[in-house]
């Protein structure tokens, strides 16, 4: 068991609740599951074990037994006052306490603990949804049983420098245009891939609004007969500004779409602090999906580097250094 002794936005997420979006429910999940994955390959479970999401500022907790655990994101993490690493795993003993500070960069940060939490699963997830009162946020005393793990072996587990996420404040993002590009203008959606957009406060888990240059609709107006909303769908309200639906949108919307993020950018809006600059580039369907295939082979490998299974090495060609993993 672990006990919440400070938090400041913390909440128990996992991939996402997902078959439900015909009923209204949304998938909600973690807002940046390349992070997340890999915090929990940190300590041996598998990707969709519920972990611990934080925003901005780390929380500080105690253990009330052996536990190994990891943390995700750029920022400084003590144990017992003792410096460590994040992207690290750790054995913490029962009395240990965790102390994890603000991030220097990004929005979210991950704690996975080996065997993942123990929590009740609400239509087949842990995720948090609080709008929908699914799941609660953390507060101060609470406390968290973890699940059963072997942790031998589990501690002393880093991820490779190479892999660890750059979070910027200013992004390529990727997109596919469409699907309602008809009620847009040529000039429009020109405007929509030329410009550098601003991520503004009012952003939140369900979308990040953005300010920036006008997107002309066509005559056809910003309103659409209302229609489903895939994560990173780029929705254009009459005011021409975008909003980019992320983890807890809505399952449909009336909004007209100009453009969906490719998947492997996601996470790198969702890293995005409020102002935060974002500029967009189309690529095809074909294109977002062999990112996303590279992406989930490079993810694999590392959860099996991670586990013993195959060996880095680095090589040098053409001037660059290369991560090969072996068996």
């Amino acid at each position: 068991m672990i006990e919440i002794l400070k938090a400041n936005i913390l909440t128990i997420q996992d991939l996402g609740r997902y078959g439900y979006q015909k009923l209204g429910v949304p998938v909600s999940g973690v807002m940046d599951d390349y992070s997340a994955r890999l915090a929990n390959f940190l300590v041996g479970n598998d990707e969709n074990r519920a972990l611990l999401e934080f925003v901005l500022q780390g929380p500080t907790i105690k253990f009330h037994a052996s536990s190994v655990f990891a943390v995700a994101g750029d920022v400084d993490v003590y144990l017992n006052g003792v410096k460590i690493s994040p992207w690290k795993s750790y054995w913490a003993k029962r009395g240990d306490i965790l102390e994890v500070g603000t991030l220097k960069s990004g929005v979210y940060g991950y704690i996975a603990f080996a065997g993942g939490i123990d929590v009740l699963k609400i239509l087949g997830s842990a995720s948090t949804y609080v709008r929908a009162n699914l799941g609660n946020p953390l507060k101060a005393g609470d406390k968290l049983k973890l699940g059963y793990a072997i942790l031998t072996g589990k501690e002393g587990k880093e991820l490779p420098e190479d892999f660890i996420p750059k979070y910027l404040n200013e992004n390529g993002i990727r997109v596919v245009l469409g699907p309602q590009l008809e009620h847009f203008t040529e000039e429009g959606i020109d405007t929509f891939l030329s410009s550098i957009y601003e991520v503004t406060r009012n952003s939140d888990r369900m979308g990040y609004r953005l300010e920036g240059p006008k997107i002309e609709h066509s005559k056809l107006g910003a309103d659409i007969i209302t229609d489903a909303i895939p994560l990173g769908a780029v929705q254009v309200p009459a005011n021409g500004k975008p909003i980019i639906m992320l983890a807890d949108r809505q399952t449909t919307g009336g909004y007209a779409k100009i453009a969906v993020v490719a998947k492997v950018d996601v996470p790198r809006v969702a890293q995005t602090r409020i102002g935060g600059k974002l500029k967009f580039k189309a690529v095809d369907v074909e294109d977002a999906q062999k990112l996303l295939r590279k992406r989930e082979m490079l993810l694999q490998n590392l959860k099996r580097y991670l586990k013993g299974e195959l060996r880095g090495y680095k090589l040098k060609a053409l001037g660059e250094e290369f991560l090969v993993f072996v068996k």
